[in-house]
């Protein structure tokens, strides 16, 4: 038949539908002006701008009303003078009041006439034409249920399960699985009502529900000239809600028979009704190799992809070229006879979508930050609205775009799927991609053997490995640290730094030392090889003590890697790196977001000649308080395995019974115990005789007979004078027959002098840095040693070049830590005063910055040797030293003296860590407690009289392991090790690890100050893999303080919302307590609020524990100083209070 008959060319076609730009493009091959409409919600839509023309609905229709509105849609395309209108894929595709209303005024409907779809378009109606048709159908009624008990009436008499459907559906919605009478109800109202609000009809009725069925059907397309034919067959299977995922065509895995079956039977029942345009059929195919005709969906669907990419039809502008007036075999639509049409390989679709399968597909909403795409041969994409900064809204359907493959064999269509979709970056909402690589690689998917169950019944398709998503993360470090600056420092302009001066790199193979000694000869072997050794050896210090006393242990593993092996390779002749444990633990999750794990695990790679040396606090293991004999066991033995070859184990009070437990577990894993006497004091001053010369004798003699390696003299403060030096060090020699490493500090200048006599008396190690990591609270340059050695014969052997040459190294990393080096740049001999311990120094007085206090320096300074002096004249040195940092500060900021202490003490709320103390939780200082100030801090409680580690239940292991899988952290034994030490901390960091990922990959200066608008830097994010990253703009702040900073990622556009934590919306005014008022409960320091214990109503008596507050690593309980009724709380956890704030009254009650 000619196709030049009845034949009206388009000029010009509304598409009445949103986001239809697979119709816009189609119209657009064929020349024909486009026109779309949008809801306001749709106003900033993709779709708009696709389309020639675009014009906006009611504005005072809703989002799904204004697209159902006929009138409005019928007065646009009037005005606009279009000749057709096409209808796409939803809404009103499927309505005949639509087609009737576009023919009543002379537009063309492109689709089946009213009539067709009056009686293929509703379910009902089809089923009554299939039965003439003789095309089997299921079991069930072909009439609308008017009423709930209608319908279990007939659910009864087809046989449970039924199927609730919508007589105008289609996409899922409107559908209902009922597996007995008790669930009907429910199921009716809701399908009616998502029918009614889906397809303005709600009409319902019920059919058998097959199980294991497949879902089948075919593509028809029939012109006016009574020519109609299939384009074969698709299989929809893959579905959930009753709403197709993944389509794939031809449906390879039904018998060739049954499928030819199933195509003619279409055909049949499209052909007793005169089908025009393009229309499905669809069935379900049972495992018996029957099938069942269940709708006719009389429009163009979404999967209809797959089908014109194995026929190579264009299903949509046929489908236009029909409505022109062409028929299916003229030149202009060019389709063979039915016998000629062939397929050609196997596609395969897949709905990208916002839904969360983990949460049930939930559609997720939001802005999408970034959105790139797949392609390449054999992948199409039709898309619908999403870019980068697109607005995904809750008011329609959640599909992103759909990614259609071809192959010429399923196999081969999966792969390009999978590659398709691993390139796929949609960044700030959740997909379905990881869903929809699971179910491709399914064994089941590949075989074809899978049915609409499938999903429902194939749980692994919900096991999703952790996304990486690194670079968002990274993003939102960088913005979150530019906005809000870095931990308790502050934003801070960022300094303009100097290159990095690098060493030459060591190339050659790493000489063998003190580590191969160990390793091949024990720890006899080493400690012989010690003794035997003429020169003194040093331990350098750089990677742990040094920056821990010179800037509170902020160094950076990377900073420090980035070295190690050259140090490795040019010093091998140093007895060990002292670079793992202490505070540099805990502070790596708390300030550096690294893993001190990762940290040591990648040192020892580095550096696998060197003895690795760690400082263990005894019981407290690297903690501030002690722990069960399991825990600190099971961290030596980890340390132990992970690298740590010397352990410097010590005591905060000197305690033995607390060292003991250490020391027997290092032996056990055959490294080295190496026990620290802790000095304080002054043995040449006659009138500080609680810690004399037979004191330290004393101890050392217990260590070696515990079983002590090497007696460590660990000099925390620099307090150890030169002649107090020779006569210690010459003492230990002659009374034990052990090495003997001595461990000093800087702070009065005297350090390299206490050596130097040290080494006369026959020290065999000492504790040294790198001249520009030396000095102030740090140890004594490594070069100005061995300068000062010069002609001595115990001069050590190392290369004073590479020392020198590594030191120009760290003379340019220090800068990166300005913020946090609060080291004074000369000698200061005040430290024989106040016998303040070098980390000690520099940490304490980061908590006086960061509590406002710095301008009472020199005021804490001397109440921290009161404080001392009041506690028994305590051996300091951490967690004690702290301890008594905690009261300093306490007593500083709450203008306390030692007399107010004694004489205001019952109402007074000690820091925590000081009730602790006096508690016995550290151990026993030696002689004792002072028994006055005991009973005031403890208020009644009463102290342990045991070892404390004793005193604890055993940890159980795998109970942890549990509870670390249940939030998603780590579950290896260090994570468990670390939770144990630091539960708090560790979920800290666990949190701050997932919502920044790795930041240990940025560059310090970034890291710490974040970026300046028009600042670019290159991340490395793995070997190979580059981040190129512009920050472009930041946002004055909003009402709500929200930042948009802006940046180019990789060159594209990325925009993050910020929460600016220092605008002034999100200052909280608190009022202060009134001091004359007990019942009005202030914060003694400055800080931020850990956990409230109380209720409001709740009656307290006098020292119930009220609020746990923290202050830079402080926790402090406050507790009623009266009895009453909680009448009011000011504050919730996590809010930053100042020192005074009122957080909580208490109402007295009247006797």
């Amino acid at each position: 038949m000619s196709g030049k008959v009845n034949v009206k060319k388009f000029r010009k076609v509304l598409v009445a539908n949103r986001g239809e730009i697979r119709i816009f493009r189609a119209l657009s091959e064929l020349g024909i002006t486009t026109v779309s409409i949008y809801s306001k919600e749709d106003r900033y839509a993709m779709f708009r701008s696709k389309a020639d023309e675009s014009y906006p609905l009611n504005p005072q229709k809703g989002p799904i009303d204004a697209y159902l509105d006929i009138d409005t849609i019928i007065k646009i395309a009037l005005s606009t003078g279009v000749d057709a209108i096409h209808p796409g894929y939803g809404f009103l595709s499927e309505n005949p009041d639509f087609a009737d209303a576009c023919e009543r005024n002379g537009i063309v409907f492109i689709g089946p006439g009213s009539n067709i779809m009056n009686a293929m378009g509703d379910k009902i109606s089809s089923k009554k034409i299939a039965i003439e048709a003789n095309v089997p159908i299921i079991p069930g009624v072909d009439y609308a249920i008017k009423e709930v008990d209608e319908a279990k009436k007939i659910a009864a008499q087809v046989g449970y399960p039924v199927m609730l459907k919508a007589s105008n559906g289609g996409g899922g919605r409107g559908m209902r699985v009922v597996n007995n009478a008790d669930e009907v109800a429910t199921a009716y109202a809701m399908a009616k009502s998502e029918a009614k609000k889906a397809f303005g009809n709600d009409a319902i009725y019920i059919e058998k529900y097959l199980q294991n069925p497949k879902h089948i059907e075919v593509q028809i397309i029939g012109d006016e000239y009574g020519n109609l034919m299939h384009l074969f067959e698709r299989d929809c299977s893959v579905q959930r809600r009753h709403q197709k995922l993944v389509e794939i065509a031809p449906a390879f895995s039904l018998p060739i028979e049954q499928r030819q079956a199933i195509c003619d039977a279409a055909v049949k029942l499209m052909k007793n009704v005169s089908y025009v345009s393009a229309g499905t059929v669809e069935f379900l195919a049972t495992p018996d190799g029957k099938f069942y005709f269940i709708e006719v969906n009389p429009r163009i669907q979404v999967e209809h992809t797959v089908t014109e990419e194995i026929t190579g039809v264009d299903i949509v502008q046929t489908q236009i070229k029909i409505a022109e007036g062409y028929s299916l075999h003229s030149k202009e639509i060019a389709l063979p006879e039915q016998k000629d049409l062939k397929t050609i390989g196997h596609a395969i679709q897949c709905r990208i979508t916002t839904e969360d399968p983990s949460n049930n597909f939930m559609p997720d909403t939001g802005k999408l930050i970034t959105y790139r795409s797949g392609g390449g041969f054999g992948i199409r994409l039709d898309g619908g609205n999403a870019f980068t900064g697109s607005v995904i809204t809750p008011y329609y359907d959640s599909l992103l775009v759909k990614a259609t493959t071809w192959g010429l064999t399923h196999e081969i269509a999966i792969t390009k799927m999978l590659r398709c979709l691993k390139e796929f970056r949609i960044r700030g909402v959740k997909t379905n991609i990881q869903f929809l690589e699971n179910v491709l690689q399914n064994k089941h998917f590949v075989q074809g053997d899978y049915s609409t169950n499938f999903v429902d019944t194939t749980p692994e398709l919900f096991v999703f490995p952790k996304t990486l998503d690194r670079g968002t993360r990274l993003l939102n470090y960088i913005a979150d640290i530019t906005v809000n600056g870095y931990s308790n420092v502050g934003v801070q302009p960022k300094p303009t730094f100097s290159p990095l001066n690098m060493p030459k790199h060591y190339n050659g193979i790493l000489a063998l030392g003190a580590k191969h000694i160990l390793d091949t000869q024990g720890v006899n072997g080493l400690n012989d090889w010690i003794l035997a050794q003429q020169e003194v050896l040093v331990t350098d210090t750089t990677f742990r003590d040094a920056h821990q006393s010179l800037f509170a242990t902020r160094l950076r593993t990377a900073d420090m890697l980035r070295v190690m092996r050259d140090t490795a390779g040019k010093l091998p002749g140093l007895f060990s790196f002292e670079c793992w444990g202490g505070a540099t633990f805990d502070v790596a999750y708390r300030f550096l977001d690294e893993s001190p794990w990762q940290r040591l695990a990648q040192f020892r790679e580095a550096a696998p000649n060197i003895l690795f040396q760690m400082l263990l606090r005894g019981a407290n293991a690297v903690g501030y308080t002690s722990y069960p004999d399991n825990v600190v066991k099971e961290f030596i033995r980890l340390a132990a395995k992970n690298g740590v070859d010397v352990f410097r184990i010590f005591d905060s009070l000197n305690g033995l019974d607390n060292m003991r437990l250490s020391i027997d577990a290092v032996r056990e894993t055959g490294k080295v115990a190496e026990a620290a006497l802790c000095y304080t004091g002054d043995i040449l001053d006659p009138r500080r005789d609680k810690y004399d010369l037979q004191y330290y004798i004393n101890m050392a003699k217990k260590l070696e007979k515990a079983g002590a390696n090497i007696i460590a003299i660990k000099d925390m403060a620099g307090l150890l004078k030169p002649e107090a030096a020779y006569r210690l060090v010459s003492s230990l020699k002659s009374y034990v027959g052990l090495p003997i490493h001595l461990h000093t500090h800087e702070g009065s200048g005297n350090a390299i002098y206490t050596y130097a006599r040290a080494i006369d008396a026959g020290v065999d190690i000492v504790d040294t840095a790198m001249s520009s990591m030396s000095c102030g609270t740090s140890q004594p340059s490594t070069s100005s040693l061995y300068y000062a050695l010069s002609g001595h014969p115990r001069q050590p052997r190392l290369d004073v070049d590479s020392l020198n040459e590594l030191s120009r190294y760290w003379e340019t990393v220090r800068p990166y830590y300005k913020a946090a080096d609060r080291t004074e740049n000369f000698p200061n001999p005040e430290v024989y005063v106040h016998e303040m311990p070098g980390g000690q120094y520099t940490n304490l007085k980061q908590q006086a910055q960061a509590l406002g206090l710095i301008e009472r320096w020199e005021e804490i300074k001397d109440m921290y040797h009161r404080v001392s002096m009041m506690f028994g004249d305590l051996i300091k040195v951490t967690p004690s030293s702290k301890i008594v940092g905690d009261m300093a500060l306490f007593m500083v900021q709450n203008d306390l003296t030692e007399e107010d202490v004694y004489a205001k003490g019952e109402v007074l709320d000690f820091p925590a860590s000081v009730v602790e103390f006096f508690e016995g939780r550290i151990g026993m200082p030696y002689q004792g407690f002072p028994e006055k100030l005991q009973k005031i801090v403890l208020k009644g409680r009463k102290p342990i009289t045991v070892r404390p580690g004793a005193a604890l239940e055993p940890v159980d292991f795998e109970g942890v392991r549990a509870k670390l899988q249940a939030i998603g952290a780590p579950t290896s034994d260090e994570a468990v090790s670390s939770y144990c030490l630091y539960p708090k901390v560790f979920t800290d960091w666990v949190k701050r690890y997932n919502q920044f990922g790795d930041v240990s990959v940025l560059d310090t200066p970034t890291f710490f100050f974040g970026m300046t608008p028009g600042e670019e830097i290159k991340v490395e994010i793995e070997q190979g893999k580059i981040l190129v990253i512009k920050l472009i703009h930041i946002s004055e702040a909003n009402a709500a303080g929200i930042r948009t900073v802006s940046f180019e990622f990789n060159g594209l556009p990325r925009e993050l919302e910020i929460k600016d934590r220092n605008a002034k919306t999100t200052a909280v005014a608190r009022k202060k307590a009134d001091r004359a008022n007990a019942g009005e409960i202030g914060a003694s320091l400055s800080g931020a609020v850990v956990k409230v214990l109380v209720e409001k109503g709740q009656a307290v008596t006098k020292g119930t524990p009220l609020i746990i507050t923290e202050a830079m690593k402080m926790e402090t309980t406050l507790s009623a100083p009266i009895e009453g009724i909680i009448s009011a709380i000011h504050v919730n956890p996590g809010e930053r209070v100042e020192s005074g704030d009122c957080l909580l009254e208490i109402t007295a009650q009247m006797k």
